[in-house]
């Protein structure tokens, strides 16, 4: 850990009251950064922020929806006002349900497209400006190995949005490349956050079974990797998804 490696910058991260977005939060603010965690769960954000209270960061705790385009609008505003700038944004929501294709109702194939695509698209747009006119950015979205492969177990929009984010991924780092931003993706595999509550223990064994270094994820190990990403040090790193699986997933 660098106690400076983000001194000075501010970020934004979606889906930050618990798993991935939370620990990232933390581990950023330990680094000097100023953090703004967003999620729709208004009590889990409220322990979220006590947490950070108690460690001394720096923060700002936002409610929001990031399905709907003026919440994200007004919390990246309030962040650039809070913080004077907005360096780093990590699209973290999502949603992950498990239902056979029949069974896939409208509501949810919206509601999945809503907060894992069009929340991360919100956020992009609305940050954009932001970082043009400083001439820097990190942005980095959480994608999955389930947007690379497919996914035989949870409902199918769900694949088909995290994919989305890929090619998301690719077209904000040839657009916005020029004014000193980036955008890359993470797609994780067998992380044991609140979305994959419905694995047993028996799932979670057979997993880390097959996956070579035999193990399931953290969310440390994502955290560390989205630092890494956002920091000056990965500079030229631009359009890449990085698989973070243990070696389940190779390409």
């Amino acid at each position: 850990m660098r106690e400076d490696r983000f001194a000075g910058k501010a970020a934004f991260i979606t889906g930050a009251a618990q798993g991935i977005g939370f620990q990232t939060a933390l581990d950023m603010a330990k680094e000097g950064a100023r953090v703004a965690i967003s999620d729709v769960d208004g009590e889990a954000l409220k322990e979220a922020g006590e947490t950070l209270k108690k460690q001394g960061a720096a923060f700002l705790a936002l409610e929001c929806d990031v399905s709907d385009r003026r919440q994200v609008e007004e919390a990246v505003q309030k962040t650039v006002n809070a913080f004077g700038r907005l360096d780093i944004l990590i699209n973290n929501a999502g949603i992950l349900k498990n239902f056979p294709i029949e069974e896939t109702t409208d509501e949810l194939l919206e509601k999945t497209i809503g907060i894992n695509v069009m929340g991360a698209l919100y956020a992009i747009r609305a940050v954009t400006p932001i970082m043009k006119k400083q001439k820097y950015g990190r942005i980095i979205n959480v994608s999955s190995i389930c947007g690379k492969m497919g996914d035989h177990s949870t409902t199918y929009v769900y694949g088909a949005s995290k994919g989305a984010l890929l090619s998301v991924t690719r077209s904000v780092a040839y657009q916005l490349g020029p004014f000193g931003v980036t955008c890359n993706s993470i797609a994780p595999h067998a992380v044991m956050t609140k979305l994959m509550a419905y694995w047993d223990e028996g799932r979670k064994k057979d997993a880390a079974d097959k996956i070579p270094v035999r193990r399931l994820g953290t969310v440390e190990d994502m955290s560390h990797l989205m630092m890494f990403l956002a920091s000056d040090e990965a500079g030229f790193i631009n359009g890449e998804n990085v698989n973070i699986n243990g070696g389940y997933y190779m390409d």
